[in-house]
């Protein structure tokens, strides 16, 4: 989103940086480059599949 792309590579850096103190897996953070559309998106697919597992459970 415009966050990502503002700050680019150096924000995604620190951010890396702070998972490092409060992880003991490693994370990659790279900077965004989907824009604003990403987040809704994102919701979207999480939502349909959230629909499909509750109409095609089993037994349900």
């Amino acid at each position: 989103g415009a966050i990502g792309e503002a700050g680019g590579a150096p924000l995604a850096a620190r951010v890396e940086e702070r998972l490092a103190l409060m992880s003991p897996l490693r994370t990659e953070v790279r900077a965004g480059s989907l824009g604003d559309g990403a987040v809704l998106r994102g919701a979207l697919l999480t939502a349909r599949d959230a629909a499909q597992d509750a109409l095609f459970a089993p037994g349900g």
